[in-house]
């Protein structure tokens, strides 16, 4: 009955009214004031017309540089969907976002210390669990960050021992270049 008095026939109008004005505003515009009655509304336009995906993908740079700089969570929270009834509605968001933006790649880079850390201390399917790619479809994208990541690691040794090397290669020179004086 809600749905039949607020939305039927006029669903391409609330997804715009979402995308233009935001959930506050069309819910003030609908006359909507409790929070059950939203949800109602609110889960119809996701889960039959693909509101998520709508939102994220018109204003995808700032999606992906909130991902990028929050993670995964962020982007569920800002978007009022951290409840588990969204998880297959939210893929199509995390493979837009992290697959088809390469979001994913940008967030493990600025977090590739943190994630090491993660990788050494939880293991391989804990990072997965947090990066959310662990199904089977996401094989070539964690392919992709265990890259990343050794790319990370070779790069700090490398630094590390160049630096090491460097220090003695200059005592080594100063050594042989100290005269001996008397006091």
């Amino acid at each position: 009955m809600l749905l039949e008095s607020f939305a039927r026939g006029r669903e391409s109008y609330l997804v715009e009214s979402y995308l233009t004005d935001g959930p506050a505003v069309l819910r003030e515009k609908l006359g909507v004031e409790s929070e059950d009655q939203w949800r109602v509304i609110f889960d119809y336009l996701v889960f039959q017309h693909g509101l998520l995906f709508k939102a994220v993908s018109r204003n995808s740079e700032f999606f992906v540089d909130n991902y990028v700089k929050h993670g995964l969570a962020h982007v569920r929270e800002m978007l009022a969907v951290e409840d588990e009834k969204y998880d297959l509605a939210f893929d199509v968001v995390f493979d837009f976002l992290a697959i088809s933006k390469e979001g994913l790649r940008f967030h493990v880079l600025h977090f590739r210390e943190r994630y090491t850390e993660v990788f050494y201390k939880h293991g391989a399917e804990f990072l997965r669990k947090v990066l959310y790619i662990w199904n089977e479809k996401y094989e070539e994208s964690w392919a992709e960050v265990l890259e990343l990541l050794l790319n990370g690691v070779c790069e700090g040794m490398f630094n590390e021992r160049n630096m090491d090397n460097s220090l003695k290669a200059f005592s080594y020179l100063m050594n042989g270049k100290r005269v001996a004086r008397k006091l």
